[in-house]
């Protein structure tokens, strides 16, 4: 099943990370932390939280795209070097096919794993970072065709039965609650960039690749919730509005 959705190359998203990586600098300033006689900076163990907000699923769905999703992360900041982090999010969608299927879909989702910033030593507050995630997500999912009476896809789009080259007859193509659940790894980069205060902002290109599944036997899902079109693999971007706790 492939509903019209927006498809992003690597290529594209590579750029998208470029320019901010290019914008990020612009933004960076020297830290306020103990600096020694040869210009070293060293920080503590623990250097306070940090809260994220990724909205890039919501700004995908209203220019168009099938899915919706959006999610919180809380991390925190270890010799700004490590930033173990959580991330849990809620992802749906609700779409036609041209196949003649209408596909619903909705769950919370999360992840936990770990940044790393490849620029530590200059103890700016604008770095570029890579990372790991693993994910998981339980979910259930409706595959119904579409009635030739719909009202909106009921012309070419419909398919209302499925017919038996064996025995003959058709039968409607009518499946809700489909369970099935998925794990998932991730590897990112992304750039985080300061913009006033304790404020930033943030881009990241993720790759993702499924580790364990538990599927329906009448079908495999379409969308996953936190991981995107269901495959062995994929790419996900995200844009994130970062807060930093006083500390």
């Amino acid at each position: 099943m492939r509903p019209r959705t927006s498809n992003y190359t690597f290529a594209k998203a590579f750029s998208v990370i470029l320019l901010f990586v290019w914008g990020g600098g612009l933004y960076a300033q020297n830290s306020g932390q103990d600096r020694t006689d040869a210009g070293k900076v060293y920080f503590p163990l623990y250097n306070g939280l940090i809260f994220g907000a990724d909205i890039y699923g919501l700004g995908e769905s209203l220019l168009g795209g099938d899915f919706l999703s959006g999610e919180i992360a809380v991390e925190a900041n270890l010799k700004n070097r490590y930033f173990p982090v959580i991330e849990v999010g809620y992802g749906t969608t609700d779409a036609y096919s041209d196949r003649g299927t209408h596909y619903k879909s909705g769950a919370p989702y999360f992840r936990i794993g770990m940044n790393y910033n490849t620029m530590y030593k200059k103890g700016n507050p604008s770095f570029l970072y890579v990372g790991f995630r693993y994910g998981y997500t339980s979910f259930s999912y409706d595959v119904v065709s579409i009635p030739a009476e719909d009202p909106v896809f009921g012309g070419s789009m419909a398919n209302p039965s499925l017919r038996d080259d064996i025995w003959g007859g058709s039968v409607p193509f009518n499946y809700k609650g489909l369970k099935a659940g998925m794990g998932w790894l991730e590897l990112l980069v992304g750039v985080r960039a300061h913009i006033y205060r304790n404020f930033y902002m943030g881009w990241s290109i993720r790759y993702k690749r499924s580790m364990n599944t538990s599927l329906s036997g009448y079908g495999v899902p379409w969308y996953v919730p936190g991981y995107g079109e269901y495959d062995s693999n994929c790419f996900g971007l995200g844009y994130s509005l970062i807060y930093k706790l006083p500390f």
